[in-house]
């Protein structure tokens, strides 16, 4: 729970009373490699935070399976678009090694913005981090070559190759798994 909390802090100053709260709403939970926190058409409940391993973001389009993102340790994950909005979602999450989360549900977390104030601006700095990474992730994704792309994942993320599998990783920068490995050869 450590490593949560100092993520935390990394954004607003934590008082002793709202780090105690957290604690005791957080789900901690080591999960084995493939397994699902969320299928397609449920409503995703949690906000995760990975203390260690990797989880991927995908959906199926015309029965293959395609990536969206890759995160690693230290990064807070969900489907956004279903969490923010309280609807279905549209894709899968997927633990891609076995994996240390801590997790409080939507419903927690607006308790906590609620009784301390300054919890929101963490909510509203995280929003703000992953639109814009995403934001400028896909707005270069369409006009780079597949080198290119490899490139910017490897310098937005540099361990996410050694961990990742190559075809997820192909998968999400929209390249076959032949050209990401002759890309990695050269």
């Amino acid at each position: 729970m450590d490593e949560f909390i100092a993520y935390l802090k990394q954004y607003i100053n934590l008082s002793d009373e709202a780090e105690k709260d957290i604690l005791n709403l957080a789900l901690f939970e080591s999960i084995p490699k493939g397994h699902l926190l969320l299928k397609e058409g449920k409503t995703c409940e949690r906000l995760y935070f990975i203390v260690k391993g990797t989880i991927r973001t995908y959906h199926y389009q015309k029965g293959k399976d395609i990536t969206y993102w890759i995160y690693p340790e230290n990064s807070m994950i969900t489907s956004w678009h279903s969490y923010i909005l309280r609807k279905p979602a549209s894709e899968y999450i997927e633990t891609t090694e076995d994996s240390t989360l801590i997790s409080l549900t939507y419903n927690q977390w607006q308790e906590v913005y609620l009784k301390y104030p300054k919890l929101e601006r963490f909510g509203r700095i995280i929003l703000e981090e992953q639109m814009a990474l995403i934001d400028d992730f896909f707005k270069g994704y369409y006009f780079l070559t597949a080198k290119e792309k490899y490139k910017l994942l490897t310098t937005a993320f540099p361990t996410i190759t050694q961990r990742a599998n190559l075809g997820h990783i192909a998968s999400m920068l929209g390249i076959s798994q032949e050209t990401l490995s002759r890309i990695r050869g050269k």
